[in-house]
């Protein structure tokens, strides 16, 4: 059965509980690569939730480590929910923190770097999942695939990404059947694709082509989704979203439900709550309501009750840990 609620918090019960060797072992197998973890490896707890093209895990970390890894056999985006991080590949060194999301490797691509007692969620794609995003996305692309970025081309593309993952995790059943895994798998693959920078949606988006215009409910999440990323700041009614998606209310609503598991405005309000909460994080608004009204929430209860549900942190304590 799918979770109750979609959040990002630690689960109720992890898969593995370790520390040392065994952890180091654990996490190799799971990833199916040689990591090197180096340093004191506190205690670690996983949980993974695999649907085989595309696969989910939860970790926490208690120490200061450094890792040189092998390519791993799927591509991995890392979503910082604590503490910090450095990855470096192809020469590129990306410093991330709580807050952020980095593409980490791709099937071919070693990679190093440390971490700082971290809380990390990661999503693992399969080359054949995303290389059908990227046909579906450019049927004509025929080329390699390379991202010319490792992090989100915006804030706004970095929170529509994982409030994706959050409505995905939350929506998909342990026991999926295999068509709604590679129905959750081809909507992970576009966003990825919206994401991260790269030389796919470069040729996809050029004018005069669309191929997301079919009216289809996955293809319709899609430009909804794109659209509250480009106007994530502004009041966006659901018959705005509807009138721009080019469909009903009506089948906005059923698209969202039947590929998400949410509402738009249930969507909508999940990235600007992670917008929010960057903005805490980096210390661009001195308080909570500043921040909260910035961002579209005037009820400041309730701002900070759709927080703490998400993050399992009140938002306060996201502004003490502020860069300022």
């Amino acid at each position: 059965m799918p979770h109750d609620r979609a959040r990002r918090g630690s689960p109720a019960v992890f898969g593995f509980e370790g520390s040392g060797d065994d952890a180091r072992v654990w996490l190799d197998t799971v990833y199916g690569t040689n990591l090197r973890l180096t340093g004191p490896l506190g205690g670690v707890q996983h949980e993974r939730t695999n649907h085989g093209i595309v696969a989910f895990d939860h970790i926490r970390i208690d120490a200061a480590y450094t890792f040189d890894s092998d390519p791993m056999p799927m591509l991995v985006v890392v979503d910082v929910l604590r503490g910090a991080a450095a990855y470096v590949r192809d020469g590129i060194e990306d410093q991330v923190q709580d807050g952020d999301s980095v593409l980490v490797t791709g099937w071919d691509m070693p990679f190093s770097g440390s971490c700082d007692f971290p809380e990390l969620r990661t999503t693992s794609l399969s080359g054949s999942g995303l290389l059908a995003a990227v046909e579906e996305a450019d049927p004509d692309f025929g080329q390699r695939l390379i991202f010319t970025s490792y992090r989100p081309h915006s804030a706004a593309a970095g929170a529509r990404w994982r409030a994706t993952v959050d409505q995905i995790t939350s929506m998909l059943p342990v026991d999926a059947t295999a068509e709604q895994e590679e129905a959750a798998a081809c909507l992970l693959g576009h966003t990825l694709l919206h994401t991260f920078p790269n030389n796919v949606v470069v040729r996809a988006t050029l004018p005069g082509v669309d191929h997301d215009a079919a009216d289809d409910s996955p293809s319709t999440v899609r430009r909804a989704a794109r659209i509250i990323e480009a106007h994530s700041s502004e009041e966006l009614t659901p018959g705005d979203l509807a009138r721009e998606c080019g469909v009903t209310p009506r089948a906005l609503q059923y698209a969202f439900r039947n590929h998400l598991g949410c509402t738009p405005q249930d969507y909508l309000r999940r990235v600007r709550l992670d917008l929010a909460r960057r903005s805490l994080r980096d210390g661009t608004w001195p308080s909570v309501g500043d921040a909260a009204a910035a961002h579209g929430f005037f009820n400041p209860g309730r701002f900070a009750t759709y927080y703490r549900e998400l993050f399992d942190e009140n938002p306060g304590q996201t502004l003490d840990r502020a860069d300022i």
